[in-house]
């Protein structure tokens, strides 16, 4: 059976990332000496940039308008500003906001437009135009509209690889090329005949190592490229470097409630729970210094997330209800916060908010990619079925494992295996499980002989248990030099079709395949 490639959707980055937007770097127009102090203007910019990263909009934007005063024809002031309302929009979606970007962003394009009138090679003119037309871009995409958007995206994507072109130097302009050379790359495969036919090239390694280049050597965009970087690398499972690069911004800006709150959440998903909640909590008091309602609303779902990955469902259903509630985030929230909260509901007693959680998750919800998908099926599972006490084990066995608590997830496996009767849906998923648990610990004579129980199952819910299953036997194979058997195991997944996360598996099989073909095995 052949594999299928589904096309993979471009996550939508964190909204808390508006604040690497502040990218433009140092330059003078050519001005009466003795009109424009451009020393100060520079030094206005910079401190209102500084206010901006302590999230004090009031205060940055006062300085921002003091720089459009002083320099009425050089876009900066202008731009700033815009990117404070731009900020504040995507955080608390007050039409005034809207506006007022939209109204700074037209001065840009003014100005900007003025200057190449003068200098068409002016690249700097170019730099602000290709950042203003990317967040414009951004913005329509926000609202639904497309055409908007890919217009607006195309103008900045093409003036910032003009600006690159020009001054090869102009480091800070390498950050928002090589942002948008990323983000197109991760964009659906299906999509990228279309972006080489506007005249955009899709270059994953090549816009990563552009933001390295900007956090290393630009002027204004070291900070915007270290947290863009920090998002990529995190996503590309290079967590070490991810973490070094957030743990930089919050030791340079202490009371950011925002950087805090994303390290507490990779905190939490890498299984690091007594950092997470501690970083949760610091952000909660900093941000009850300086409210933001968008900071306060995700940091209750991550402790909400963090409670739930320590089997404690009281406390995470408490936190999951003030998130929920919200009605800023009853239409955002994803499939598997509506999961978790129903389980956490149900865990603690209470099926019928369960159910009412579980009936909300959004089959539609595609940024988050091939793990929506699985939330969403498992929510609709759980609406028809409720909880049992073997699938209650397998949850919190899921929790241990992933803190590396072995001894207690290998307990509550074992326990799930021998509760789960004649549910095959349910007896999979803890012989799955158990099999991967072995698998950590090295007990691949385990893997094989658990294995046995699982392949003789035949689920018809769970239809990604059995290619994983195989998956997991081949990687025992090959830790065991038995490499014509781990290659069979492997190739044993091209059999399956149609499940949750199939490409993912399927691109870990060819990079396993792939390495046994290096190894000369």
């Amino acid at each position: 059976m052949s594999r299928r490639k589904h096309t993979r959707v471009c996550r939508v980055i964190v909204l808390l990332i508006v604040l690497g937007t502040l990218a433009v770097p140092v330059h003078t127009r050519a001005a009466d000496p003795g009109s424009i102090d451009w020393a100060l203007v520079h030094e206005i910019t910079n401190r209102g940039i500084d206010r901006f990263y302590r999230l004090e909009t009031d205060a940055a934007i006062q300085r921002f308008d003091s720089v459009a005063r002083m320099a009425p024809e050089d876009p900066r002031g202008y731009f700033f500003k815009s990117i404070v309302h731009f900020s504040l929009y995507a955080l608390e979606r007050d039409k005034r906001h809207f506006d007022a970007f939209m109204k700074q962003s037209d001065y840009v394009i003014s100005v900007c437009e003025q200057l190449l009138e003068n200098n068409e090679h002016d690249a700097m003119a170019k730099f602000y135009l290709g950042g203003i037309y990317g967040y414009r871009g951004m913005l329509w995409q926000t609202e639904g509209s497309l055409v908007k958007a890919v217009t607006e995206g195309r103008k900045g994507y093409l003036y910032l690889e003009e600006a690159v072109e020009e001054r090869p130097d102009l480091y800070d302009a390498h950050m928002g090329f090589g942002l948008f050379r990323y983000l197109v790359a991760k964009a659906p495969r299906s999509l990228h005949w279309m972006m080489k036919l506007l005249g955009i090239t899709p270059d994953r390694e090549g816009g990563l190592q552009m933001l390295k280049t900007a956090a290393e050597k630009g002027i204004y965009t070291r900070n915007e490229a270290r947290l863009y970087l920090a998002q990529f690398l995190f996503s590309e499972h290079r967590q070490d470097e991810a973490f070094a690069y957030i743990n930089q911004l919050c030791t340079e800006y202490p009371e950011n409630s925002l950087f805090l709150m994303l390290r507490a959440s990779w905190y939490q998903r890498t299984g690091q729970l007594d950092e997470a909640m501690a970083d949760a909590l610091k952000a909660m008091e900093r941000n009850s210094r300086r409210p933001i309602r968008f900071v306060e609303n995700i940091l209750h779902s991550t402790l909400g997330s963090i409670y739930y990955s320590r089997n404690d469902f009281a406390n995470s259903q408490k936190h999951y209800a003030l998130y929920s509630d919200s009605g800023q985030n009853s239409q955002s929230a994803w499939s598997r916060t509506w999961y978790r909260i129903g389980v956490a509901h149900e865990l603690n007693g209470d099926r019928n908010a369960a159910v009412a959680a579980f009936a909300r998750a959004r089959k539609d919800n595609e940024m988050w990619g091939p793990m929506a998908a699985y939330y969403y099926r498992r929510a609709q599972y759980s609406l028809r079925h409720p909880i049992s006490g073997a699938e209650a084990d397998i949850i919190r066995a899921e929790n241990e494992m992933n803190v590396k608590a072995y001894d207690s997830a290998f307990r509550l496996y074992t326990a799930a295996v021998a509760s789960s009767g004649n549910d095959i849906e349910i007896r999979s998923r803890a012989l799955l499980g158990l099999m991967q648990l072995q698998y950590e610990l090295k007990r691949y004579q385990d893997v094989e002989e658990t294995s046995k129980q699982l392949l003789a199952l035949r689920p018809a819910e769970e239809r990604w248990v059995l290619p994983h299953g195989y998956f997991t036997l081949g990687q025992a194979y090959a830790q065991t030099g038995r490499s014509a058997e781990a290659r069979k195991a492997f190739e044993m997944v091209d059999e399956f079709d149609d499940y949750d996360y199939q490409d993912r598996l399927e691109s870990r099989v060819e990079d396993a395949l792939e390495k046994l073909e290096k190894a000369g095995e």
